[in-house]
């Protein structure tokens, strides 16, 4: 039974993915005390290699046209080692479910409202994100065209007010680093800015045009790598040195413009408008994570899970790490292991194993 009868256009696809992927404006802060003033040359490298991944999940979802992971995972693997699949995506897309809510709720409490209670904004968020889970992926997507320009353009916006403060001497000195730290920069941009689009193998079959869909995921994903490029640049170009010392070094620049004496402070705007791409960050992994636990029990509809799963993931998101340095050391030397298995390893097995089902079709067919 389909549990998904939305349908969205390959250009609401594009927009949603954008919208998805702009949040690595922030995520990327995770970065910075690694790689400082080198990190737009990681951001190249990580770009390079999730084109070729992003080609891998565009062939598994165009080898089975109108179906979505755990329904591929069912064809392709067989029914138990397909289940066994399916459970840890779902798992990894709870677990960044969980991780991006507390992220927020930090990110939030530590710049903008610092005395108020952790749990409150988990549950706001989670209450929005749930809404737009249960009007279902014609919703989700539509939101996401609105704030994929809104939000391109406060990036660009603040690019243009910062370049009075710019300065191209603070890119020096380049590549100041040994190859295990430029690597273990690029497998993090990779694996938590980029790479987490493997969950929209739960959505690709929802498009118009399904067998069309590399086209808008590779422009998406190029969209996205050039706004955070020229995000990271301007971020370099002010702060220097400092970008490894601030716990938020895109946030910080923007505490530096300052026009005429007018216009200044105006980062609470950019915090709440950058914070408006969390919200479709984890509505998708919220949606995933319903309905692909739905298909799993067999129900026939994914929304009596919306409200156990939201409590759930407020209840552990609002306490997850002890506190937040503990949130970037997992970004930094746990996170990017965890979940290369989910989208890296795990999607190349998927992958050789439909190659080889091809090649021995054609055998067959040839004998």
């Amino acid at each position: 039974m389909k549990l998904e009868k939305g349908i969205i256009t390959n250009t609401q696809l594009m927009f949603l993915i954008i919208s998805f992927m702009e949040f690595m404006v922030l995520a990327i802060n995770f970065v910075y005390p690694i790689s400082k003033e080198s990190t737009w040359i990681a951001i190249l490298v990580a770009y390079a290699l999730v084109i070729l991944i992003a080609l891998g999940y565009t062939a598994i979802a165009k080898k089975y046209p109108g179906k979505n992971l755990v329904e591929i995972n069912d064809i392709a693997l067989g029914p138990f080692i397909g289940k066994i699949f399916s459970a840890l995506y779902i798992w990894f897309f709870f677990e960044y479910l969980i991780h991006f809510s507390y992220y927020f709720n930090s990110f939030w409490i530590t710049y903008i409202m610092t005395e108020t209670p952790r749990i409150v904004f988990v549950v706001f968020l989670m209450a929005v994100c749930a809404m737009a889970v249960k009007d279902g992926i014609e919703t989700i997507a539509r939101c996401s065209v609105i704030f994929a320009i809104l939000v391109g353009t406060m990036v660009i916006s603040i690019v243009v007010a910062q370049i009075s403060k710019m300065e191209l001497s603070h890119f020096l000195p380049i590549l100041d680093m040994t190859p295990k730290v430029f690597i273990q920069s690029v497998h993090i941009i990779l694996t938590i800015p980029f790479c987490d689009i493997v969950v929209f193998l739960m959505i690709l079959p929802y498009t118009d045009k399904n067998t069309q869909i590399r086209k808008p995921v590779l422009l998406a994903i190029s969209l996205s790598t050039a706004l955070m490029f020229i995000c990271v640049l301007a971020s370099t170009a002010v702060l220097g040195v400092r970008m490894g010392t601030s716990t938020s070094g895109t946030f910080a620049a923007t505490r530096e413009i300052e026009i005429a004496a007018i216009l200044a402070r105006v980062d609470v705007l950019i915090a709440i408008t950058l914070l408006i791409t969390i919200f479709i960050k984890i509505t998708v992994f919220y949606y995933a994570t319903v309905l692909g636990l739905a298909q799993m029990l067999k129900l026939r509809s994914y929304k009596p899970l919306i409200v156990p799963i939201g409590l759930i993931a407020c209840a552990i998101s609002a306490n997850l790490y002890p506190s937040d340095m503990e949130q970037v050391y997992c970004a930094q030397y746990i996170w990017p292991f965890n979940a290369s298995i989910f989208e890296i390893l795990l999607p190349a097995i998927t992958l050789v194993v439909i190659a080889l089902q091809s090649v021995w079709k054609e055998k067959g067919a040839a004998e």
